[in-house]
């Protein structure tokens, strides 16, 4: 897998992916959208990725968007930034419907569609000093990639509003005080934990975090019969899957399983 604007390493069922922009604030320009589009199609037809790793490089996670790159393209705007956002849309759709889960390791201020990437992910942990806000309105901008969908279902509608209307920043404490993110860290640790995470992901069973990935994905649209039935699909195909059988065997027998994501 290639791509200038997004580093990646793989190790094991581990995909590590980086934000590649640091002296931009790794701020979200056509080819960024562009790069993180195509990897995620690629980490979601990849059945060898089991765990994603998603942080940006230097002291920023993300700035958002690359205002000076939409002031170069003043002229056709609009179009521009509708075929960004279908590419950033696109990425953050594939996240929520992958089967890996995917961490997001917030190394630093996450602004804007930063902001938004940031929250998409299925664990979000966060350096100390990372700062959070919404930031759209004060360029005259409205919300994208997500964070109208998933601020609410995190937050509530109110606490939602008001963070969007004032662009009022967090730090990371009071993100997650507020159920914005999972944790916080020391900057010095965040990776370390965020890594730990994400190879247990990468070593756990796969086809069972992709259930509840989609279980969750329809909680809010389902009625109660219908989300029963969901359940009673995916625990039965789970439980006749090759890891669900040794996931089965292993908690019987109080022996460590070994899962393959199959």
């Amino acid at each position: 897998m290639s791509g200038e604007t997004i580093l990646k390493e793989r190790d094991g069922g581990l995909l590590i992916l980086t934000l590649n922009r640091p002296n931009e604030a790794n701020a979200l320009n056509y080819e960024l959208a562009k790069d993180f589009y195509e990897t995620m199609v690629e980490c979601s037809n990849d059945k060898s990725v089991r765990s994603v790793l998603l942080t940006g490089k230097g002291k920023i996670f993300c700035g958002g968007g690359d205002l000076n790159y939409f002031l170069s393209h003043k002229d056709d705007m609009k179009e521009t930034l509708t075929r960004m956002t279908h590419l950033i849309h696109g990425g953050v759709s594939l996240m929520a419907q992958m089967d890996a889960p995917v961490v997001t390791a917030v190394n630093g201020t996450a602004g804007g569609g930063g902001f938004s990437l940031a929250i998409s992910g299925d664990i979000v942990y966060s350096a100390e000093s990372a700062k959070f806000t919404s930031a759209y309105t004060k360029a005259a901008l409205s919300p994208d990639a997500s964070s109208t969908y998933y601020l609410p279902r995190l937050i509530g509608l109110r606490r939602a509003k008001e963070l969007m209307l004032t662009n009022r920043v967090l730090s990371a404490k009071e993100a997650f005080e507020l159920g914005l993110i999972d944790q916080v860290f020391n900057d010095e640790e965040l990776m370390d934990a965020a890594l730990k995470q994400a190879k247990k992901f990468a070593e756990g069973p796969t086809r069972a975090y992709a259930s509840v990935k989609k279980l969750l994905n329809t909680t809010f649209t389902s009625t109660l019969a219908q989300q029963l039935e969901h359940e009673a699909h995916h625990i039965a195909m789970n439980a006749s899957s090759r890891d669900g059988r040794e996931g089965i065997d292993a908690f019987t027998k109080k022996r460590k399983p070994e899962y393959t994501g199959e």
